[in-house]
């Protein structure tokens, strides 16, 4: 009897342990993460291989995906009479459109895109326009585009582009650049750290021996791995690039705080002083929450050393806190979803994206009432601000470098329409200005800003009339619009369908980056459009 035991409880564990072995062989050769789905839960085939990230990263399992949005509250229509004024800092941001894009490629439902992560205002700066250049002794021009909202048959839509000067204006004494760049745990993977390394290496191929690059690197603890290194110095900076390695927690605190430390040791008079911060975001130790890392930022403005924000990857990523820091550190904020979006942001646009030309970039337009019931702007909820701070030079706003473009846009109610809009009723009757004192004139638009050579205060004005001027900028920026309100599912949306976005982008015009943008949207809604992104190998 205790032999035929003893002979049971050795096969027992025998067979128990050619389980454990079978299960731990299976998990050391099954992938991390689940590969990307169709959006009906069929994976997809795509790998890493592809150009784009959108097409050919893989999506985390969503019972893993963690990624952080904030809310985003619409604004909604405000009556001429009682708020003529709209004021907003100026925003040449374009994360949103990146990684929408990946999640688009990635696979994901119209449903399971979060309204927080479509910023439209983001969306129609990613792209570039035919604005006019600015007239000779001016910084900035102004282009305006007005003709009927495609969505709101009782509305018209104004369609506001700010251009800078198209000048080299790389300042000879060089560039102060601090590569703060996430090492943790939580960035070993393909579409973090690998592409982060490859995106830093576009941008040292475009250094020079004037420009001085030291690199942090932060996960547990914080690490100075290079400092002040000459830009000529190519080979040395790239060793220490290929050379860092992702493990532990994630201290943004004593990184950031590391990174202003040797940017204030290596800072360049009349230079450019920079700290490029890339990351997913998850910072979990130190300083954590959103009002810690604006606390944070704002008392670094005054140092002159500007902070520009990269984000990678997915599953957890934390757009939220990436959006804070940008916003709050006189810096842009982009997100890399492939090696294409990294030359893009440090090679065609690395001027825009990194030399100072205009800094506290304010925007207000003032709406006739003899002419404009109400108005709607669109975006930009998170840069309005009070009236009062436009002539406030204490009040910060974003800074804008050379050949650069942003993009406002308003739903207009004209005076005579039958569209209502909410109004406190005034005991003392209609102010004055509903007389028509000014002839057609629609709106007034005045740009405020410092430049960034004299640290004068300029401003410039453009009356807009009243006359439809419709083209091929005007229905691009307005499917732009109506594909941001169509993953939200904007209350305003109106007429909006996956039918009236193709057709406005029918009258669009064609260019690379606007045709991308037509791929990604039949993409998502089009069963029968295939990936439009070509599958390439990297050659890093």
């Amino acid at each position: 009897m205790n032999d035929t035991a003893a002979i049971l409880r050795s096969r027992l564990l025998a067979c128990a342990f050619l389980l454990i072995l079978s299960g731990t062989l299976a998990a050391c050769f099954s992938p991390e993460v689940a590969p990307k789905s169709d959006g009906g839960g069929v994976p997809s085939s795509d790998g890493y291989e592809t150009e784009c990230a959108g097409s050919g990263y893989w999506m985390e399992d969503a019972d893993w995906n963690t990624e952080e949005y904030g809310v985003i509250r619409e604004g909604g229509f405000i009556a001429t009479l009682t708020s003529p004024l709209s004021t907003i800092s100026a925003d040449v941001d374009t994360a949103s459109y990146a990684n929408l894009r990946r999640m688009i490629f990635d696979g994901y439902a119209l449903e399971d895109i979060p309204t927080g992560a479509v910023r439209i205002e983001e969306m129609l700066n990613y792209f570039a326009y035919d604005y006019a250049a600015p007239a000779a002794g001016e910084r900035f021009a102004i282009t305006t585009h007005l003709g009927p909202c495609p969505w709101n048959p009782q509305a018209k839509l104004l369609v506001l582009g700010f251009s800078t000067a198209d000048e080299d204006i790389a300042p000879s004494r060089g560039r102060n650049l601090v590569f703060l760049i996430d090492v943790s745990g939580s960035m070993d993977s393909r579409d973090k750290l690998d592409l982060l390394k490859e995106s830093f290496e576009v941008l040292v191929s475009e250094l020079g021996p004037d420009d001085r690059i030291s690199i942090v690197t932060y996960a547990s603890g914080e690490e100075l791995v290079l400092e002040g290194v000459p830009g000529s110095e190519a080979r040395t900076i790239l060793r220490a690039l290929r050379g860092l390695r992702a493990d532990g927690s994630t201290n943004g605190e004593r990184g950031l705080e590391m990174a202003y430390e040797v940017a204030e040791r290596n800072f360049i008079d009349g230079g450019v002083n920079r700290i490029i911060m890339a990351s997913d975001g998850d910072l979990n130790v130190g300083m954590t929450s959103e009002s810690d890392l604006y606390d944070y930022v704002q008392g670094k403005r005054a140092t002159g050393i500007y902070l520009s924000v990269l984000g990678f990857g997915s599953g957890n990523y934390k757009d939220t806190k990436m959006e804070t820091l940008a916003d709050n550190g006189n810096g842009s904020y982009h997100y890399i979803d492939c090696i294409d979006e990294a030359e893009r942001v440090f090679s065609r646009n690395l001027s825009a994206n990194l030399v100072p030309f205009a800094d506290d970039v304010k925007v207000q337009v003032e709406f006739n009432p003899a002419l404009v019931k109400g108005y709607r702007l669109i975006g930009y909820e998170n840069r309005k601000m009070d009236d009062e701070d436009f002539g406030n030079d204490e009040k910060d706003a974003a800074d804008i470098g050379p050949n650069a473009q942003f993009t406002v846009c308003y739903e207009v109610i004209l005076a005579d329409s039958d569209f209502e809009i909410a109004a406190p009723d005034l005991r003392y009757g209609e102010p004055a200005a509903k007389s028509p004192a000014y002839g057609t004139e629609l709106a007034t638009a005045t740009l405020r800003y410092r430049a960034f050579d004299d640290g004068q205060i300029h401003e410039q004005e453009i009356q807009i009339a009243d006359e439809d001027d419709a083209g091929a900028d005007f229905y691009f920026a307005a499917s732009v619009i109506e594909f941001g309100m169509y993953l939200r599912g904007s209350e305003f949306m109106g007429t909006t369908d996956a039918n009236s976005i193709m057709e406005l982008l029918s009258q669009s015009g064609s260019a690379e980056e606007r045709d991308g943008f037509r791929d990604m949207v039949a993409y998502l809604i089009e069963d029968d459009i295939d990936d439009p992104y070509p599958h390439t190998t990297s050659t890093h």
